[in-house]
């Protein structure tokens, strides 16, 4: 019986100290764990950030409406359209016709599509064996286009880069001879356009009534005012205007004829915002600005500023721009929001919060001074180098683009600055001084 119980306690004696063992264990992880963490806190490690190249864009967000000098084209019932939108017509080119019904629509656009593809097959056959390299590489480049279209789910240009596609690979096939010729499918096209064109007739057609760029109704609309009456408008009345939803329809139109090439942008935005439009002298800047209308017509147009009035009591401003550049897009456009892109800054994107200031005698202040060289860690193999950047001043005005710093890259004239392009910047680190051993 005692050798039972010598055998229980070394049995409870073992589990005790295994017990033991694996609580000592788990003390020791869980001291290397807050251990770490304290080191962590204390003793945080380098963070780094690449110096890449940006470009950021003053801009001015506005509001407001476009001003075209227009008149409108009578007519209405079934139309079809013989010109494009933003295409300038002569005074008496017809535009439109008018179909007695929706058959009769069907057939102009059947006797369209076959022209277009007469067309088509007989710039086909004009090319030469020397095009043979080129053609591939116009095949290759049409059909990358379209296949990028299609990805981004921009299908307006899909047409064009199709046909563009099918050119290339027609001129390919007759100059390598699988093709002879593309004679006997244009005959063929031919007769058959000529039986749709007699089933068409001659429907009635709309003409131009003035020289100038045509918009069709189904297309844009019109203001409900004038442009003098706009234009006569203080800043507070026209922001009053744009947001009584001013565009009307163009009833009882085929479309509208915008002559000239002159045309304006009368907006409103923020007094502070508004002072970027005006030179030091306190007047209109006299240098060239940019438009573009978001979301709409993307491409920025060159544009000049007439007129800003700026009421700075209630932080509103208004102004005037005039801009030469026309096209479809822009003409459809009659209301809207736009931004005004006054300067662009390129250089390196820095982090602000990896700006540090010395003194003269190359120790680190805490904020920035007078005299004080502002720069940035930056790894130098396994050392920190510290690398002046532009002190703030009428030469170089600081830049930002959120958190970040545009930086003018080492070698740019009229700069002090060290930084280089992919340079590995120290955003955080502990006692960062020039040549530390990281």
């Amino acid at each position: 019986m005692s050798d039972i119980q010598e055998e229980n306690r070394e049995g409870i004696s073992g589990a005790l100290k295994t017990l033991a063992a694996v609580v000592i264990v788990f003390l020791l992880l869980a001291a290397l764990y807050v251990g770490y963490q304290a080191m962590q806190v204390l003793f945080p490690p380098n963070t780094y950030e690449t110096a890449l190249l940006a470009t950021v864009e003053d801009t001015v967000d506005a509001e407001g409406v476009l001003l075209f000098e227009e008149s409108y084209v009578a007519g209405g019932g079934t139309l079809g359209y013989l010109v494009a939108d933003g295409e300038r017509v002569s005074a008496g080119t017809a535009v439109a016709e008018i179909y007695s019904d929706a058959a009769q629509a069907t057939l102009r656009q059947q006797l369209t599509q076959i022209n277009d593809q007469i067309d088509l097959l007989q710039r086909s056959q004009n090319t030469t064996s020397v095009q043979l390299e080129s053609l591939r590489k116009n095949r290759s480049a049409a059909l990358y286009d379209l296949m990028d279209s299609l990805d981004a789910g921009d299908y307006e240009d899909t047409d064009a880069e199709k046909e563009n596609y099918i050119l290339a690979q027609n001129k390919l096939w007759v100059i390598t001879g699988e093709v002879a010729s593309f004679s006997d499918q244009i005959t063929a096209l031919t007769q058959q356009a000529t039986t749709v064109q007699s089933q068409l007739g001659n429907p009635s057609q709309i003409t131009a009534p003035q020289t100038g760029y045509f918009i069709r109704s189904s297309s844009s609309g019109r203001l409900n005012a004038g442009s003098a009456d706009i234009l006569a408008l203080d800043a507070a009345n026209l922001k009053a205007y744009v947001e009584s939803s001013p565009e009307i329809a163009l009833d009882g139109c085929a479309g509208k004829i915008v002559s000239g090439f002159t045309w304006y942008y009368a907006g409103v935005c923020s007094a502070k915002q508004a002072e970027k439009l005006l030179g030091r002298d306190g007047k209109p800047l006299t240098k060239s600005v940019e438009i573009r209308f978001p979301g709409q017509v993307e491409t920025p147009l060159k544009a000049k500023v007439s007129e800003v009035n700026i009421d700075a009591e209630n932080d509103i401003a208004r102004f005037v721009l005039s801009c030469e550049i026309i096209n479809g897009d822009v003409l459809r456009l009659n209301c809207a929001d736009a931004q005004i892109i006054v300067g662009r800054n390129t250089g390196l994107r820095v982090p602000a919060a990896a700006v540090h200031y010395l003194k003269e005698d190359g120790s680190e202040a805490e904020g920035q001074g007078e005299n004080y060289i502002p720069g940035v860690y930056v790894k130098y193999g396994n050392l920190a180098r510290f690398c002046r950047i532009d002190p703030v001043d009428d030469a170089h005005p600081q830049i930002t683009d959120g958190d970040d710093l545009i930086v003018l890259p080492s070698g740019t004239a009229g700069s002090v600055s060290q930084v280089r392009l992919y340079d590995e910047i120290i955003v955080s680190g502990q006692n960062l001084y020039d040549g530390k051993l990281l």
